[in-house]
């Protein structure tokens, strides 16, 4: 088994060590469909109005031996406007017209273990009718320093294609996909859609971890629900399902589990530092380091698997994802290859 496994955006902060933010929602991978016109949206789906996604913002630190950091204050933007709420919690920021998409969620210690934004409203004509973004904002401060950490939450926005059928990763329960003790665990849920409407009945499920830059089937898991626990995660791990219906996948999805109580962690010390490719020529190469959770010092010489993936979970270095090495570099051509952002899954070789 790997000694830990990291995904997602690493910030790194001279004064303050490594931070490790995420924005989990707890109703899976966002996105929305419409029809009609961009300024008269209609048939749209899913309906946020009824399925009322949350957000939330999950921060680690290297210098926090438990892992999870609260932030001392917290600041959320749609499309880079910064939002403002009023005394009820909900946004008062105008949108082509339209008011109250957001309610900020204060952090409470053993009740709300996290700062978050509920989604109240459609998001189509607010955006109007392109992609959006919400961006978190944390500030965190540790004696007489103070540091804002940011992480960005992309929303598809597409016109309706009919019938169409998708799969998304919900949680199952409370944890937002966040382990944070050892021996916990959490639920995450398969569901089929067609437009607005849950398939619920004639449905089969098939469950996969990646280990070491493959795919590897969760035997005797074919429910809707799965259960992840720290002994299937090291640091973070990812999961996938397939949904069928007659015997024909009608789609899938892939979820980040974060498993925050791992002693051990991983800096990815990416060049360029902001992990960004805009020209062919452009790459993204990261050399890591095995650190012990609450310190930046190396643990021990550790060689790692790197996987790029699309947003489907396809694998876009297939001939190298299963070799050890100290690096691994991210192209342009896998940018193109999966049609926008890559992620990237690193792990340790032991």
């Amino acid at each position: 088994m790997s000694l830990a496994t990291a995904v997602g955006q690493v910030i790194f902060s001279q004064k303050s060590g490594v931070y490790m933010p995420a924005i989990m929602c707890n109703k899976g991978d966002l996105y929305q469909e419409y029809n009609g016109d961009s300024s008269n949206p209609v048939d749209i789906s899913p309906d946020f109005t009824t399925l009322q996604p949350i957000l939330s913002f999950v921060l680690t630190s290297s210098r926090v031996a438990e892992g999870l950091v609260v932030p001392s204050s917290m600041k959320w933007y749609f499309n880079d406007t910064e939002l403002t709420f009023g005394s009820n919690k909900i946004s008062t920021n105008s949108f082509s017209g339209e008011t109250g998409h957001f309610e900020f969620i204060n952090y409470q210690a053993g009740v709300q273990n996290y700062y978050a934004l509920r989604i109240k409203k459609n998001l189509v004509k607010a955006a109007g009718a392109a992609p959006c973004t919400i961006k978190g904002e944390a500030t965190v401060t540790v004696g007489n320093t103070s540091d804002k950490i940011q992480y960005v939450y992309t929303i598809p926005i597409t016109y309706g294609v009919g019938n169409s059928k998708r799969v998304t990763i919900q949680a199952g329960d409370n944890k937002y996909f966040t382990l944070t003790t050892q021996g916990d665990s959490c639920k995450l849920k398969a569901v089929a859609r067609v437009g607005s409407d849950e398939i619920t009945s004639g449905l089969t499920y098939k469950w996969y971890k990646l280990s070491n830059g493959a795919w590897s089937v969760i035997s005797g898991q074919t429910g809707q629900t799965l259960t992840v626990t720290t002994d299937m995660v090291d640091t973070s791990g990812q999961f996938k399902a397939e949904v069928y219906q007659s015997g024909v996948m009608i789609g899938m999805d892939v979820q980040t589990v974060m498993d925050v109580s791992d002693p051990l962690d991983i800096i990815l010390n990416p060049v360029p530092e902001d992990e960004t490719i805009r020209n062919e020529e452009d790459t993204v190469v990261y050399t890591p380091t095995l650190v012990k959770r609450g310190s930046t010092t190396k643990y021990k010489d550790m060689r790692f698997y790197f996987t790029f993936m699309d947003s489907a979970g396809v694998v876009l270095n297939p001939s190298t994802a299963n070799t050890a090495a100290a690096s691994g570099t991210c192209t342009y051509a896998m940018c193109d290859q999966a049609g926008g952002n890559v992620s990237v899954v690193i792990t340790t070789e032991e």
